[in-house]
């Protein structure tokens, strides 16, 4: 059964924090699924059914969108909620043709840690970063935050969310699309905090790389085919033989920026 969540979105007050969002993820270019500015019409969930926030209930989603089931690593069960985070949103990533957040950067994991225990967004540094977003879910996984995130983000689904419509609008799919932006220049680097079910994260584009706690490319050496992009076409043919508030956010650059407490800060430089 799914856990109690709540999942925490711009509001619509503030025309420049929707360009903003809009802007930053407007050039991803995807080889299969959907990548923003393209979105689901409807949450996975849609139909009524309470949502399985399980690896089965992730891959009947990724299925609707033409992507392949996501294959976890051998060591999966060992890995800290910040790096089965990374993990999952990297996933959700290269099966989508996009780059990989690099790995966890130990002051953005002080900063989401701090969000997991308030129940809120991870807060930005205080610069050095071109810009990015920060994201919190509370439930009872980190596969759950990844379903919600990802699939359960958009009108007509399981939550009730005050931000999106039954009819869509610009508020949806915001932590969805943070988890697939493209960034604004420069490697995504990650931080990710937990505890007691409270669950934050937040990828910057052009964030310091020195220290890296944990890293993708250490990662890949626990999977036994390195994840790619992930069409489900492809491996049928290969089967077949063939709650709210607000929060300013600001860039670290002086660029311009937009915040929200409701789950979701993006910015850009």
């Amino acid at each position: 059964m799914p856990g109690t969540f709540w999942i925490r979105r711009l509001r619509a007050a503030s025309c420049l924090a929707i360009a903003v969002a809009s802007c930053a993820v407007a050039s991803a270019n995807a080889a299969t699924g959907m990548v923003a500015p393209s979105n689901p019409a409807a949450d996975c969930d849609a139909q009524g059914a309470h949502p399985e926030f399980t690896l089965a209930g992730l891959n009947g989603c990724r299925a609707k969108e033409g992507v392949g089931p996501m294959v976890l690593p051998s060591n999966w069960s060992a890995l800290t909620a910040p790096e089965q985070m990374l993990v999952l949103v990297d996933l959700e990533r290269v099966n989508r043709g996009l780059a990989p957040v690099i790995g966890l950067s130990p002051a953005l994991d002080q900063l989401a840690a701090h969000g997991a225990q308030i129940g809120d967004d991870p807060a930005f540094p205080s610069g050095g970063f071109e810009g990015g977003g920060g994201i919190w879910f509370g439930g009872n996984s980190t596969i759950g935050a990844d379903y919600a995130w990802m699939y359960d983000d958009g009108p007509r689904g399981f939550d009730i969310n005050e931000d999106c419509p039954a009819g869509g609008g610009s508020d949806c799919w915001l932590h969805r699309d943070i988890i697939l932006w493209k960034g604004s220049g420069g490697a995504l680097v990650g931080g990710g905090g937990s505890t007691n079910g409270s669950y934050a994260f937040e990828v910057l584009a052009g964030y310091s790389t020195a220290g890296l706690t944990f890293t993708w490319s250490h990662e890949l050496h626990y999977f036994a085919k390195q994840p790619g992009v992930d069409p489900l076409d492809s491996l049928a043919h290969k089967a077949s033989g063939g709650k709210h508030h607000k929060r300013g956010g600001k860039s670290g650059s002086g660029g311009g920026s937009s915040g929200g407490n409701d789950g979701l800060t993006i910015t850009v430089g």
